[in-house]
């Protein structure tokens, strides 16, 4: 027995030998996964879930075998209700009524070496568009700024041209119509010499993009209560975007109700009349 154990204590001490005169390489390999996690974590973007729910009324409350029968899903075919109010609130009218109201098709970033970062609220600079709405709704295109003073810029349209300089308040013409830049004195000067990307996205590919981002369901089968969800690298947006579309939806909801309401009472009068 005692043979045996000296011949496993040597042959342990062969295999860590063959290892320990390695062991730059170990060494090496923990400082490389540190360095790439500390730049992964360094650089990548975070994602912020923004979610909320609404309760879908139900106005007939009428309590029938036959809506007992519906709402127990029995004898039941096609959508239910609150299918449907999904299929309103994922409304494309909606989403582009969305875009417009919060201007989301117009985005600003600061350039930077490894990645850019988005500018959402209180940007430093103002764009005004002289153009018809149908072609800057349209429009697809972008360009870079650089802010120099509160009074001056650099701007170029292909981000590898020369920039050339301009006052703020000038006219600038880009393939879109005339654009006339004004600095936001609250925020300019923390934007002194950086670069700047503006870009101009059709409306309705913005709208597109966000109905597929945001994620609306029912909590589950028998509930009328609908989650909306929205993941974005920037919190605020997230927020907003959700907040808008929910208020949208209910301004939709009450226009639609008064035009059937309208409606109804037309048809009553108008009977009435004939009587």
């Amino acid at each position: 027995m005692t043979q045996g154990n000296s011949t496993e204590n040597l042959d342990l001490k062969e295999v860590l030998s063959v290892y320990i005169k390695q062991w730059k390489w170990f060494v090496l390999s923990i400082l490389s996964f540190i360095v790439i996690a500390f730049i992964y974590l360094r650089y990548q973007t975070p994602e912020y879930l923004a979610v909320a729910k609404i309760q879908i009324t139900d106005e007939n409350n009428s309590s029938s075998g036959a809506d007992l029968l519906g709402e127990l899903n029995i004898f039941s075919s096609g959508k239910t209700k609150i299918e449907d109010e999904i299929e309103l609130i994922n409304s494309r009218s909606n989403f582009i009524e969305l875009v417009k109201e919060l201007k989301l098709n117009t985005k600003i970033e600061v350039l930077g070496n490894v990645k850019s970062s988005e500018i959402y609220n209180n940007p430093p600079i103002n764009l005004n568009i002289i153009a018809p709405d149908s072609a800057i709704y349209n429009a697809s295109v972008n360009f870079y700024i650089t802010i120099s003073s509160p009074s001056t810029f650099r701007y170029s349209l292909i981000e590898d041209e020369p920039e050339r300089a301009y006052s703020f308040g000038s006219k600038i013409p880009t393939p879109i119509g005339d654009i006339v830049f004004t600095p936001n004195l609250e925020n300019v000067e923390r934007y002194l010499n950086k670069r700047l990307k503006v870009s101009i996205s059709p409306i309705s590919l913005v709208a597109q993009y966000l109905r597929n981002k945001i994620n609306v369901i029912s909590v589950d089968e028998f509930s009328n209560i609908i989650n909306i969800s929205l993941e974005n690298p920037i919190k605020e947006k997230a927020k907003d975007i959700i907040n808008s579309l929910i208020r949208i939806y209910n301004k939709n909801a009450i226009e639609d109700k008064k035009i059937i309401a309208d409606r109804t009472s037309n048809f009553i009068n108008e009977r009435i009349a004939n009587i």
